[in-house]
């Protein structure tokens, strides 16, 4: 399954999935040691917080697919 989840972003992780009903959940989590900020493009690693993104794919053998993407917020320590 981390195959498939690689070829949506090199960037995410298989957690694990879970079918219920008609719908299949593929838990994922960011890779990402660091990001840039957007707005001075400096990189940060410090954790300021976590939320959960949901996006739905294509679906597989007639089941919904619906994605849970695990994902870091980081915020830049000024000097």
């Amino acid at each position: 399954m981390d195959e498939i989840i690689k070829l949506l972003d090199k960037n995410l992780d298989y957690e694990s999935h879970t079918i219920i009903d008609d719908t299949i959940f593929i838990n994922t989590i960011s890779n990402r040691e660091e990001v840039i900020c957007p707005y001075c493009g400096k990189p940060s690693s410090k954790v300021h917080s976590h939320y959960k993104k949901t996006f739905q794919d294509l679906p597989i053998q007639g089941k919904k697919v619906t994605v849970i993407l695990n994902n870091r917020k980081n915020v830049l320590l000024q000097p």
